[in-house]
């Protein structure tokens, strides 16, 4: 029979004062050799990674300049597609038109030349449809599946209702809207003519 080694509590072989040196943060809590989560917590802003002349910014956030350049390049890297009177969306932003008066009525109050707004075609946003096994996970037993017919048929009708519906919403998509030249002559014209 094996006998477990006694330390007594009061023993130097139980504890021993020790130094330790370690980073802080500006609220005490003590980061061991990673300094960098102790700056990270400590700050509230920092210098841009990427290219120190750009402003400062909030430490848990990004550089809005480096953002900004990443975004102009993803727009000009963008498929440009004649417009065909789809929703559009101001790139990169929330305003939406989803027919030619609104975007009439926006460029001609825009102080943007209509050619250089930059509009994207928007892409639709349709309902999903509906597994009744995981809509009612939580009440099947494991591994269980719906026996009852009515429920399952009610489902199925359901589907079948969402596969035809219209779409619940638009969001920005991957092309980039060009204005027919006689568009863009139009809203020039309006705007002399205001």
């Amino acid at each position: 029979m094996r006998q477990e080694k006694v330390v007594m509590y009061n023993s130097l072989e139980a504890a021993s004062l020790q130094t330790v040196t370690g980073w802080l943060d500006a609220n005490g809590r003590f980061w061991g050799d990673n300094e960098d989560m102790a700056r990270y917590c400590g700050s509230t802003h920092r210098h841009c990674k990427t290219n120190p002349d750009h402003p400062i910014h909030a430490t848990n956030g990004w550089c809005e300049t480096c953002r900004q350049e990443r975004m102009d390049e993803k727009f000009l890297k963008m498929d440009v597609k004649d417009w065909g009177d789809e929703p559009l969306v101001i790139y990169d932003g929330d305003t939406y038109f989803f027919d030619a008066d609104s975007l009439r009525d926006y460029l001609i109050e825009s102080e943007e030349e209509p050619e250089e707004v930059r509009l994207c075609i928007c892409t639709p946003n349709y309902p999903s449809a509906i597994d009744p096994s995981d809509h009612f996970c939580d009440d099947l037993p494991e591994d269980g599946e719906i026996r009852d017919d009515q429920l399952i048929a009610a489902f199925e009708l359901l589907n079948e209702m969402i596969r035809k519906s219209a779409p619940l919403s638009w969001s920005q998509g991957a092309h980039v809207a060009r204005l027919s030249p006689e568009f863009i002559a139009e809203i020039k014209a309006e705007r002399k003519a205001a």
